[in-house]
């Protein structure tokens, strides 16, 4: 996928629905991180942390983290978007943070050494061997590299309607599948593979499987589209533009709709 469709995605549609975060997941998850950095010492009154978040999105994460640990945290943040990138600064007024791409970390910051470096829901456009290498050469002997992020495993009732070639046809899928636009690893046991082949020890690691409930179209497009986990998908087959009959047919044979998620939540600490 291309930098320019994943910047429209998120710049143009998900920047001003992010922080609603629809059934909650995203809250959810980061939560879960912060728990992580918790456990290695993030509560320390006498610690400080330069934390860069790659792809940070709104700043939900770096947000927590300062709620947590207060101005111990020294916030640096990249982003695609520009416009998420706005809702970062008003969040966090000293936040030192650049437009860019997450996969070039090696060009931002020059000479800066991190604390923590956090890939969030990152690795669905950038892969984890792309990532490992830059976030290990910029962190710190012991510093942590916080993920999460979906799996493959992940919407498996949803990959389920996408065998049936009427609804495929219906929602203008053609070939493309959700392998296809997204390079989410397959599991928590890869993620620590591929983390231990870089230099780092697991420190920590779960795999979270929320339940996700859409009652029509209208609701799975508000989470999926406008609420950022599939938009370039969902986009490229033009399923935002669905007109009344479109909809009638896919909210007959696709919903209600039970589903689950599939997100890893890692904490890794270079060696």
């Amino acid at each position: 996928m291309s930098v320019s469709t994943v910047h429209h995605a998120y710049n143009e549609v998900v920047a001003d629905h992010y922080d609603l975060d629809p059934q909650g997941i995203i809250g959810q998850a980061l939560d879960r991180g912060i728990g992580q950095l918790e456990a290695e010492g993030l509560n320390d009154p006498g610690r400080r942390w330069r934390v860069l978040d790659l792809g940070m999105g709104t700043g939900l994460f770096l947000g927590k983290l300062r709620g947590h640990a207060g101005d111990r945290i020294e916030p640096f943040g990249i982003d695609l978007a520009e416009n998420m990138l706005q809702v970062a600064r008003r969040r966090l007024p000293d936040l030192d943070a650049v437009v860019g791409d997450a996969g070039e970390l090696d060009s931002y910051f020059p000479g800066k050494m991190f604390d923590c470096v956090c890939t969030h829901f990152v690795t669905g456009f950038v892969p984890m061997t792309r990532l490992a290498p830059q976030i290990a050469r910029r962190l710190e002997s012991g510093g942590y590299w916080s993920l999460i992020g979906g799996t493959k495993a992940a919407y498996p009732g949803l990959q389920s309607l996408g065998n049936s070639k009427l609804l495929r046809r219906l929602a203008g899928a053609g070939d493309r599948s959700m392998d296809d636009t997204v390079l989410n690893p397959a599991n928590l046991e890869e993620v620590a593979r591929t983390m231990e082949a870089h230099g780092f020890e697991l420190c920590q690691g779960e795999t979270f499987e929320p339940v996700l409930q859409f009652g029509n179209f209208d609701e799975f497009m508000e989470f999926g589209y406008r609420g950022g986990w599939l938009t370039p998908l969902l986009e490229s087959m033009g399923l935002q533009k669905a007109g009344p009959i479109k909809k009638w047919f896919l909210n007959r044979l696709a919903f209600p709709l039970q589903d689950k998620h599939n997100i890893v939540v890692a904490l890794g600490r270079k060696r």
